[in-house]
């Protein structure tokens, strides 16, 4: 009430709804949080910082507002492509979203045909290649979040059981001629409990 205008103050005010299992609430918070600024340019004082936009990502996910947490990520990707944080997010993001692909369209994920199996492969490929890429920085950075690496390899290799192995590094993640198959069995993990777990 004091300051409505106010990105952090609305991120605030999420978090506290999502606590309270208010998630429509949450989500209309952040919804306006991210409206403030996100047409400005980049160097605008009013964007808030990069700490702030990458707490502001894990509410999205929280709040399952994926696509709008990957608008952030990516942005601050640009901004800084040695975050480790920020690439672990992207790469997780993109297996929750892929996770809902699959959950959505159903049996018609097992014909590699379809152009919903697809889609469902680019988004794990997308995923793949951002946590391939947060391992490589973990490494490099000499990064000490063992938590982080340790959930970026479990997602990795629930990817590869569907995917293949990983492509060598410094090339990108190509069309498979071969489709894995996903089924039920093949679940890469509990967005729930996983978030719970941060």
């Amino acid at each position: 009430m004091v300051d409505p205008d106010s990105p952090e103050v609305l991120q605030t005010l999420a978090s506290v709804r999502l606590s309270q299992l208010k998630p429509e609430d949450a989500r209309a918070a952040l919804t306006r949080s991210i409206s403030i600024w996100k047409d400005l340019e980049p160097e605008d004082p009013l964007i808030p910082d990069f700490p702030t936009r990458v707490s502001l990502a894990r509410l999205l996910m929280e709040a399952e507002m994926e696509e709008e947490a990957m608008d952030v990520l990516e942005r601050l990707a640009l901004e800084d492509d040695q975050s480790v944080e920020a690439c672990y997010l992207g790469g997780w993001c993109l297996q929750l979203m892929a996770d809902k692909k699959k959950t959505q369209f159903g049996d018609a994920i097992n014909n590699p045909e379809t152009e919903q199996a697809k889609e469902l492969l680019a988004t794990l490929r997308a995923s793949r290649s951002w946590l391939l890429n947060t391992l490589r920085l973990y490494r490099v950075l000499e990064y000490e979040d063992e938590r982080l690496k340790q959930h970026t390899e479990e997602l990795v290799e629930a990817q590869c059981q569907v995917l293949g192995p990983p492509p060598e590094e410094g090339k990108e993640d190509e069309e498979d001629d071969e489709w894995e198959g996903i089924d039920e069995d093949d679940e890469v993990g509990d967005a729930d409990e996983e978030m719970a777990g941060m």
